[in-house]
């Protein structure tokens, strides 16, 4: 990376340590105190949790990541004719100043949080003293581990072409170290093998400890929190599912997949959850982002920030079309709405702005891994090798059923379970960013262009590469 980027990332990583709690003395020349930042448990409690609150930033997944920055390449949205550097990027067009902006902000934010997730993982390695409670340092280690490999893949699947086309890829700088040296570009396979490598390591630390899996008394403020808002053991196996199944690693991905479906730890939200009104329609309660299907969510408010700016008025990104969905789909009511100018909202992380209303609804979160997708990932990888399981589309047609929605019947040809597949994509990922990696994965050069009647838009080979940021290329790394 450049030099001038990796001193912006340490000087965000002060300011960083500093929102979290615990204010620190910072030199002359802006240098934290390591040492006096991790003399207590409660200097890790901070820092992990930093990661955490850096991860929902409006140029991650609290913005762009999920809604403002992937959600307009899906061509699922009609973007405002008075917005031309929105219109520029939803065509693709990432040589703009304006396009530029973003991948700048997406990628020195993303390389700042795993500057932090590297130091935390150090100083956990190598913390020999008794500060927490027994099984308390690995689960945060174990945690790390895990977001930042979740970090790392998305930036493989923004800025490196899809592995299906070249896994020789190499635009992503691996850099798992602290200090000021410079990341080595590793191609895709090399470092997607790495992460799975890490991945396991978290898994294997995670089994025995994580609350979620055992049960376990603890007085420790960090692991009473709610295991489905942090990288908890089935929120890793999900993650090594969604990787192994962009190498094409099928076996892996049905087993992880398989691993998270039949823990019973989460289940399909049903419709009277979603919405509770009274008698004249006013919203009693509202549960608009499916929270029993959250394998991992991220509390933040940001996204709530993004979706009123871009997605809740009456211009900006508006919903083509609600046809994806058929008639009884939960989803439907759930996520789309009219708004005065007859044109559809998507709604899926709206809330009052009042505070009085706030006991309506869950805490604010972005959906990072789901259920659902758990199992998409798993009739996916039974699909193209059916020896994993006796039971095709029964996958599918369990998430089909929870959704209120038609299942697929035993005649099913392998082109129409992919169009069903594709449909599940559209439907269930609306406002996660998941929809564009879903398409770039398999490589489409032709997608639903948001009437869900036939229609398709191209896109071209080069649209699912982000280019990296000027300042990167210039220094020759």
């Amino acid at each position: 990376m450049k030099r001038k980027n990796l001193a912006k990332i340490s000087v965000m990583f002060v300011l960083l340590l500093a929102s979290c709690g615990k204010w620190l003395d910072v030199t002359s020349k802006s240098e934290v105190d390591i040492d006096d930042m991790y003399d207590a448990a409660e200097g890790y409690y901070n820092s992990v949790t930093g990661v955490y609150i850096n991860m929902g930033d409006a140029n991650l997944y609290g913005g762009y990541v999920a809604l403002t920055a992937l959600e307009p390449l899906t061509g699922q949205y009609t973007v405002s004719a008075n917005n031309e550097k929105r219109r520029k990027w939803a065509a693709y067009d990432y040589a703009s100043d304006d396009s530029k902006k973003i991948i700048d902000d997406l990628w020195l934010t993303m390389y700042n949080n795993i500057f932090n997730a590297n130091l935390v993982i150090d100083k956990l390695r190598h913390e020999e003293r008794t500060l927490f409670e027994e099984g308390v340092r690995e689960i945060m280690l174990a945690e790390m581990l895990a977001m930042r490999a979740y970090m790392y893949f998305d930036l493989v699947r923004m800025f490196n072409e899809p592995y299906a086309v070249n896994a020789e890829s190499n635009n992503v700088p691996w850099k798992t170290s602290w200090d000021a040296t410079i990341g080595e570009r590793h191609t895709s396979e090399r470092l997607l093998a790495q992460l799975m490598d890490e991945l396991a390591e978290a898994k294997s630390l995670l089994e025995t400890r994580d609350p979620i899996v055992v049960a376990r008394k603890s007085t420790d403020p960090y692991v009473s929190y709610d295991r489905t808002k942090r990288m908890n053991y089935y929120a890793v196996c999900a993650l090594r599912a969604r990787i192994a199944l962009y190498t094409g690693d099928y076996a892996t991905a049905y087993d992880e997949a398989k691993t998270v479906v039949e823990s019973e730890k989460f289940r399909f939200i049903t419709a009277p959850e979603i919405a509770e009104t009274d008698s004249y329609g006013e919203e009693l309660r509202s549960n608009r982002v499916f929270t029993p299907e959250l394998v991992f969510a991220l509390d933040n408010d940001r996204i709530t920030a993004s979706a009123r700016a871009y997605y809740e008025g009456l211009s900006e990104d508006i919903v083509t079309s609600p046809n994806c969905y058929e008639a009884g789909d939960l989803r439907l009511n759930a996520w789309l709405a009219y708004n005065s100018m007859n044109k559809i909202n998507l709604i899926k992380y709206k809330r009052s702005s009042l505070a009085a209303d706030s006991y309506k609804y869950p805490k604010a979160c972005t959906p990072m891994l789901k259920l659902s997708e758990m199992y998409l990932i798993a009739e996916e990888a039974v699909m193209n090798a059916p020896q994993l399981d006796p039971a095709p589309l029964s996958y599918i047609n369990t998430l089909k059923r929870h959704r209120g929605i038609a299942e697929l019947d035993a005649s099913t040809s392998a082109d129409a379970l992919r169009t069903a597949l594709t449909r599940e994509y559209i439907c269930d990922f609306k406002g996660e960013g998941q929809l564009f990696f879903y398409y770039k994965r398999l490589n489409m050069d032709r997608v639903d262009n948001g009437n869900y009647n036939g229609n398709t838009i191209a896109i071209a080979p080069q649209a699912y590469t982000f280019p990296r940021p000027d300042n990167e290329n210039d220094f020759g790394n």
